[in-house]
């Protein structure tokens, strides 16, 4: 089966039937696909094409599920069990991913509930990552995903202490400095957001000042992400505190 009948089926089922039946079905193809790279389609697809959370939500957990009951099969150290506790790590930072809202994707609806999936996701992540010996690359990649989810659920304590372990992480790995300001900057960001303006301003301008002094496709980018997503939740907290006052 390719990617994309794969995807045809899956919309169908859910219209037809229901997403327990698209997750039956497939389950129902181990014999002629590599399940966890069709799941990890899968979710991409349910994102970018059928701009579903729902789905995205749905079937992470059931590839999640999958890669964990596979790896069971295996002793604990057995290198096909690491290789499928990875797979579920990955799936659940994809997920994560794709349930933060601080992307402002154009008609990708997240709701309060579907956020707090995301934080379960990018929680398990870091767990289970912490397990699989990482290098610490991977834990500030990761450390990303739960501190952001964090600043947009407004626990801007826990985000700190998060995005700082990212940051320690990344100056550990040494290999881009460009990650380790990205880093800094959010842990700017986070203090803006949280009241310590002062502190914060400073910390994320210099980040900010840092990365686009930079003639390099990475720094621009996170200069570009980290205004952004700074406008996003600004705007969202402004927009809170005035449905407060109501």
């Amino acid at each position: 089966m390719t990617r994309e009948e794969i995807f045809d089926s899956v919309q169908s089922l859910a219209v037809d039937k229901d997403l327990y039946a698209a997750s039956e079905y497939v389950l129902g193809l181990w014999e002629e696909t590599d399940l966890v790279k069709a799941f990890e389609y899968l979710l991409l697809d349910c994102y970018w094409k059928a701009k579903s959370v729902e789905q995205v939500i749905h079937f992470a957990n059931a590839a999640i599920h999958y890669c964990l009951a596979q790896a069971c099969e295996y002793d604990e150290d057995a290198d096909s069990a690491r290789e499928l506790r990875f797979a579920a790590k990955r799936i659940a930072t994809n997920a994560a991913a794709f349930t933060w809202i601080g992307w402002d994707e154009p008609d990708v609806e997240i709701s309060p509930g579907q956020m707090r999936h995301g934080i379960a996701f990018a929680r398990y992540a870091v767990r289970q990552l912490h397990e699989l010996d990482p290098t610490d690359a991977q834990l500030a990649y990761t450390y990303w995903f739960l501190g952001a989810h964090l600043i947009a659920d407004g626990s801007y304590e826990e985000a700190l202490t998060v995005f700082e372990a990212a940051r320690d992480h990344s100056a550990s790995d040494g290999r881009n400095l460009d990650n380790r300001t990205m880093h800094e900057g959010f842990i700017g960001l986070t203090k803006i957001l949280s009241g310590d303006t002062e502190t914060g301003e400073s910390e994320f301008d210099a980040s900010i000042a840092a990365l686009k002094s930079r003639d390099n496709e990475d720094a621009v980018f996170f200069a570009k992400q980290l205004a952004d997503v700074r406008a996003f939740f600004e705007k969202r907290k402004a927009a809170n505190a005035e449905s407060g006052r109501r």
